[in-house]
């Protein structure tokens, strides 16, 4: 069973990105470039999910994705009935369906990445375990709030941070909070369910093993 099970409720997303023709046009405000070209993928590891096995590479093209995750200031935009205390503005938005994620991202302009994009972007080139390298650093992810920060959808309390809190774990192209903070929803489905959608990065309180970037955790298609 995965790990993001235990806290009954997906806290996320994060990301929206663009594929886009070349020469790519100028760098969207907010995101980042992942130039096209081969990146490693998956793991070794034989508890990973035997849909990321084995490590391999990929080819894919240039796209955009998000420095950050989406706040809560940015999907009451969208979605003005996503209500918030003010100083819950910066906090990543939580208790979102994928559904909502997706539909968030259309309205953006945008898209949800593949898993395959996720990786790259939070692990760079060089199939790194973590966005800062192969070493395990509890510094750099967020560590858990010492109070709730917010309720999530299910009524359980969020100990989330404000997006773009712990620099040091930024990822190669400068995505930040791609380990730890807020599960993030990606495109696809779990092992062929369509009933499970996939979820990367870990959240708050998770262990090293939910903040590899290899690693994913499953959500029914209509949690929160």
């Amino acid at each position: 069973m995965k790990a993001s099970l235990r806290i009954g409720a997906v806290l996320l997303f994060l990301v929206g990105c663009t594929r886009t023709p070349a020469p790519l046009p100028p760098t969207p405000e907010g995101m980042v470039l992942i130039p096209a070209g081969a990146a490693l993928v998956g793991s070794d590891d034989p508890d990973t999910d035997e849909e990321r096995q084995p490590r391999h590479s990929v080819m894919l093209p240039g796209f955009f994705i998000d420095r950050t995750e989406v706040t809560n200031a940015e999907f009451a935009r969208f979605r003005p009935a996503h209500t918030f205390d003010l100083s819950q503005a910066k906090l990543p938005a939580t208790g979102i369906t994928y559904d909502e994620a997706e539909a968030y991202a259309k309205w953006a302009g945008k898209r949800l990445p593949t898993e395959d994009e996720w990786e790259k972007a939070a692990r760079g080139t060089d199939g790194r375990v973590f966005p800062w390298g192969n070493t395990w650093d509890k510094t750099k992810v967020a560590p858990r709030a010492p109070k709730p920060t917010q309720k999530l959808a299910c009524g359980k309390p969020s100990r989330v941070r404000i997006v773009g809190s712990v620099p040091a774990g930024t990822s190669p192209y400068g995505c930040q909070d791609m380990a730890g903070n807020a599960w993030e929803w990606v495109q696809g489905y779990a092992n062929g369910n369509r009933e499970q959608r996939i979820i990367k990065g870990g959240a708050v309180g998770y262990s090293e093993r939910g903040c590899r970037t290899y690693e994913r955790g499953i959500e029914g298609a209509k949690a929160t």
